[in-house]
């Protein structure tokens, strides 16, 4: 009799935001033996809503002497137990990135928090040669500006800036949606980018 080995693969999450709390949906079905076939879908929260976000950003602030965002715990009041685990997750995160950004004086470094006040992290020079070379972290994603020099080598082979890598499709995306063409480089760009879960923000322009 031959046997048949089957194997389960499961889908490794790019961040580790997720592998620490959460898993993967479970589907539950009813006892065969009442003859119920109803399949019941068991939800599980493994990302934040625009709406959450907004309301989040009611409760988190940026430290400028400790150079590190902040959450005001007043927020488990209007959020789950679940919710309130993936923001300190990303809060954390994201102050990960930063420590490990500023060392690099390639690069402007700075954090801005959701009120719109922003403090530089590092001593980097502001040089300019088409566009200049920065990163400005908010506690869930971060804004990217390459100069025109570095652009052209991102589109082939990706680009790190800081501690935070954008891979060369999601540059590539980008300069699509700032209306900038990879075949005739003459400007830097700005983009936002979800380091958290590796996505675009949908939000770019032209340095």
């Amino acid at each position: 009799m031959n046997k048949k080995t089957v194997k389960f693969v499961a889908p490794i999450l790019a961040t580790s935001l997720v592998f620490a709390t959460l898993g993967p949906a479970v589907s539950v079905y009813a006892d065969e033996t009442n003859g119920n076939n109803v399949e019941e879908n068991v939800p599980t929260v493994d990302v934040l809503t625009d709406s959450d976000v907004l309301v989040a950003d009611q409760y988190i602030s940026f430290n400028a002497e400790s150079g590190k965002f902040v959450i005001d715990y007043s927020l488990v009041n209007v959020f789950s137990a679940e919710k309130v685990k993936l923001i300190e997750e990303q809060v954390s995160l994201t102050n990960n990135q930063i420590k490990e950004s500023k060392p690099d004086l390639s690069v402007v470094v700075s954090a801005a928090d959701p009120s719109g006040q922003e403090s530089r992290l590092n001593a980097s020079g502001l040089l300019r040669s088409a566009g200049v070379n920065s990163i400005t972290y908010h506690w869930n994603y971060a804004r990217i500006k390459v100069n025109a020099s570095n652009l052209r080598y991102a589109i082939g082979a990706g680009l790190v800036m800081g501690s935070t890598y954008v891979p060369a499709r999601l540059v590539i995306a980008a300069c699509g949606i700032a209306g900038l063409a990879t075949s005739n480089i003459k400007n830097g760009i700005w983009f936002d980018y979800n380091y958290l879960i590796g996505v675009l923000c949908g939000k770019a322009g032209k340095q």
